[in-house]
C-alpha cells in the first residue's frame, strides 16, 4: 500500500520555507484467537447429595489492523530565519558550501515493514525557475542534529519520473516503533541566475508498506 502526500512546501525571499501536511497509512489486516466451540452441556441426576457441573465455551474473536503512521514535526521550514544577518550575506558567507537548513523530523511507527520516500517538484515557483537541484536533501538519524548526513541534491526530473522511482530516506524491515529522522537542507543561492523575490518548492514525503 502507497500514500503519497504534498508534505513540504519551500520558500524564499532569499529565503524558503516547507510545508507538511500528517501522513496516516492504515493497512487492512487480521488476526484471529478463537477459543473452543461448545455451546451446551448438562447436569444429570441434580440432587443427589453429589456435587455435578457442566460448562461451555464462548468462542471470541479478536482482529487486530496492520498500521503504519507518518507524521512530520512542523509543516514549514524557512531556509533564512536569522535576524542577526541579513539573507544576503548569509548566502555570500556560505559560498559555494551552500547555506545549512535544519528541516523537520519526521516519525514512522509501523507493524510491519515500511519505507519513507521524498519526490519533488523539478524547478521552484518563483520569478524564474530556479532547479530543484540548488536544494540537497540529508537525513540524520539525530533530531537536531545534521552534522555528518550525507547531502545528496533533489532531483531535476519531472514528478512523475521521481513517483516510479522515488528516493528512499528511511526503510525498515520490521516493525518500528516511534522512530525519529531529522531532515537536513543546504541551499545554494546562484547570483547570476536567481533575481530577489519568493520562491517556493513543494515536496512529496510517501510512506509506503507491502
Amino acid at each position: 500500500m502507497m500514500v503519497r502526500t504534498p508534505c513540504m512546501s519551500l520558500s524564499e525571499r532569499f529565503r524558503q520555507r516547507t510545508s507538511a501536511l500528517l501522513v496516516v497509512c492504515v493497512l487492512v489486516a487480521s488476526t484471529a484467537l478463537s477459543l473452543g466451540a461448545q455451546t451446551s452441556c448438562s447436569v444429570p441426576q441434580v440432587g443427589r447429595r453429589q456435587t455435578r457441573t457442566c460448562s461451555v465455551t464462548l468462542s471470541t474473536t479478536l482482529q487486530i489492523g496492520a498500521n503504519a503512521l507518518l507524521t512530520l514535526s512542523h509543516g514549514t521550514t524557512n531556509v533564512f530565519n536569522t535576524a542577526a544577518m541579513s539573507a544576503d550575506a548569509a548566502f555570500r558567507a556560505a559560498a559555494d558550501t551552500g547555506l545549512r537548513v535544519m528541516g523537520p523530523t519526521f516519525r514512522v511507527s509501523a507493524t510491519r515493514a515500511v519505507s519513507v520516500t521524498v519526490a519533488n517538484a523539478p524547478t521552484f515557483n518563483g520569478p524564474v525557475a530556479k532547479s530543484a537541484a540548488d536544494v540537497s536533501l540529508g537525513v540524520s538519524p539525530v533530531p537536531n542534529v545534521c552534522s555528518g548526513a550525507s547531502m545528496l541534491p533533489l532531483s531535476s526530473a519531472p514528478m512523475a519520473v521521481q513517483q516510479a522511482a522515488p528516493r528512499v530516506l528511511m526503510q525498515s524491515n520490521a516493525p518500528s516503533n516511534n522512530v525519529v529522522r531529522q531532515v537536513c537542507f543546504r541551499v545554494f543561492w546562484r547570483y547570476a541566475s536567481d533575481p530577489p523575490g519568493t520562491y517556493g518548492l513543494p515536496l512529496t514525503f510517501s510512506l509506503t508498506a507491502p
